[in-house]
């Protein structure tokens, strides 16, 4: 874009105000704006500092994905959207920077809407120049936070959207966690890719108990229910049910999967982590391919679990028979360790909480998967809890500001009440790879 002497101005000319803007983009990328995301101040210099032959010529999306993101020269941008994600962060980074610390900038950068060329502005009079900075910095309300995540999550239905409004996780803050959560939770997932947290399927688990048969992976993607319920329900009453109902493939999740949701979600948003919640039967292995995961839910309701079950030391098993028995088999036990932890119905459960890479090692995967719901549900109290990853960070002798490892720990959980669950840490383990 040629410099015509209007208060707009791209950052790619030449002339006497070149050093002015590249003083400017130091400062910025200097600043506490990208303070802990090395990710989006490369994106940034990029989008800055790249100069095309033609100067007329627009910054391309495939263009960023290979040189920022290492993306392959074939990559699909329809299928990838790690560009788009990011280069919206970066807005939002650049809008906070010039509301607090780069007020005083005569000059302002944005990247508007629909392009990717950074452009140089005069900054416009402010009309309350005493207005204390904290108050122009933009905020994302708990009020439009709470109708996001609800927006997303009404395809789980009514019992989804009741778990939201009026269970203890309701979101009333966007505010940073303590410290080590605060630590883990930006290890965990800031890498430059939006999380996907999958819920799980609370009518596949009654579908399975019906059958008396715990639905493979494949089966369950392929959504081969018709097929099974007719080889294996025996009943015709019971056949006649589940047909006329038509309840497999209904969007139903537990009302502790909606308060780990709303839990999870507001983590992200502290560190403005752009977050997708989606149903578990709505999930395609495409998502690991351009997000992090948080899995949430047993095996037995989350298929998905399957996924990354070879890769742990807990493996979670249930068992059809009468009564049905579910527990976690300890691989490889330590001393003092079982190498069973079995759920004792409305008394007693465990969650095995892991955190390792995807399959490419491209992104990041959490799973929080109990032996049933309230299970599941001291798992987010744990990975959330700034005592608990306190505890755990002793547990791996990390120093106060060490990066965790890969990791896998078992909670044991007793039901003082079903709302209320008591947990404690019985083993855990470093995950290499």
């Amino acid at each position: 874009m040629k410099d015509d002497g209007s208060s707009e101005r791209s950052g790619f000319a030449d002339g006497p105000q070149a050093d002015s803007r590249n003083h400017l983009v130091e400062r910025v990328a200097s600043g506490p704006a990208f303070g802990r995301s090395s990710r989006l101040r490369e994106l940034f210099l990029f989008l800055c500092n790249r100069k095309p032959t033609d100067p007329e010529s627009a910054i391309r999306e495939h263009e960023i994905g290979i040189a920022v993101f290492g993306r392959h020269t074939d990559y699909d941008t329809a299928q990838d959207a790690i560009v788009r994600v990011q280069v919206s962060q970066l807005r939002k980074r650049l809008e906070q920077y010039f509301a607090s610390e780069g007020r005083d900038e005569p000059v302002v950068i944005q990247i508007p809407k629909g392009t990717y060329t950074p452009v140089f502005r005069d900054r416009e009079p402010d009309s309350s120049p005493d207005r204390p900075p904290e108050l122009l910095r933009p905020r994302l309300s708990a009020r439009k936070l709470r109708i996001a995540v609800l927006s997303v999550l009404s395809l789980a239905g009514v019992l989804l959207v009741a778990g939201l409004l009026f269970g203890p996780w309701r979101l009333t803050s966007a505010a940073r966690p303590a410290g080590n959560v605060d630590r883990l939770w930006y290890q965990m997932f800031d890498n430059g890719r939006p999380t996907c947290i999958v819920l799980s399927d609370a009518m596949l688990g009654l579908f399975e108990d019906a059958i008396r048969h715990q639905m493979s992976l494949n089966e369950y993607r392929d959504k081969v229910f018709g097929k099974l319920s007719d080889e294996l329900l025996k009943d015709p009453v019971e056949k006649a049910r589940w047909k006329e109902k038509d309840l497999i493939g209904q969007y139903f999740t537990h009302i502790s999967d909606a308060r780990l949701a709303a839990k999870f979600s507001v983590l992200n948003a502290a560190h403005d982590l752009p977050t997708e919640i989606v149903f578990a039967g709505d999930f395609a292995v495409s998502y690991l391919q351009s997000h992090n995961l948080i899995l949430v839910g047993s095996r037995r309701t989350n298929p998905w679990v399957d996924l990354f079950e070879d890769q742990l030391n807990f493996r979670s098993v249930f068992e059809e028979t009468r009564p049905m028995s579910s527990y976690f088999q300890n691989r490889s036990p330590l001393p003092g360790e079982s190498a069973i932890y079995a759920t004792e119905w409305t008394r007693q459960g465990y969650c095995r909480v892991a955190f390792l890479p995807n399959p490419s090692r491209t992104g990041t995967v959490l799973l929080v998967s109990g032996t049933d719901m309230a299970s599941s549900e001291a798992g987010g109290q744990f990975i959330s809890s700034e005592r608990w990853i306190q505890n755990l960070r002793s547990a791996f002798g990390l120093s106060p500001r060490s990066r965790f490892p890969y990791f896998e720990v078992l909670l044991k959980v007793d039901y003082m009440t079903w709302n209320t669950p008591k947990f404690e840490l019985v083993a855990h383990r470093t995950l290499r790879f």
